[in-house]
């Protein structure tokens, strides 16, 4: 008797939640007959390139912190990306978004 009450107060309760968080369906702002294009995927590996075509660059580079991604040194943290120089734009991959650049000092 309790189990069940137990189960259909879960129910009840996932329920109201996804309702209160809008779930269901995500509507995506796209313009008929264009599809959303993403060329980061693949987090972690770089793209597949080459002998020397292979490029990796920074993004979102900010400013020194004291605990700097995954480890507990001065740096400063950026977004780090690869690309087969030959096709930037088709094969850009995110390689990691906690990357720190190393060796800066505190204001």
């Amino acid at each position: 008797m309790k189990a069940s009450r137990l189960i259909a107060s879960l129910t009840a309760c996932l329920s109201l939640s996804l309702i209160a968080c809008g779930g269901g369906e995500a509507d995506l702002d796209v313009p008929e007959g264009e599809a959303p294009v993403s060329v980061e995927q693949g987090l972690g590996y770089p793209p597949h390139c080459p002998n020397g075509d292979l490029i990796y660059w920074l993004e979102n580079v900010q400013a020194c912190t004291a605990k700097c991604g995954n480890t507990r040194q001065n740096g400063q943290p950026a977004t780090q990306y690869a690309a087969c120089q030959s096709n930037i734009t088709g094969t850009r991959t995110l390689i990691n978004v906690r990357y720190c650049i190393p060796g800066c000092e505190l204001l």
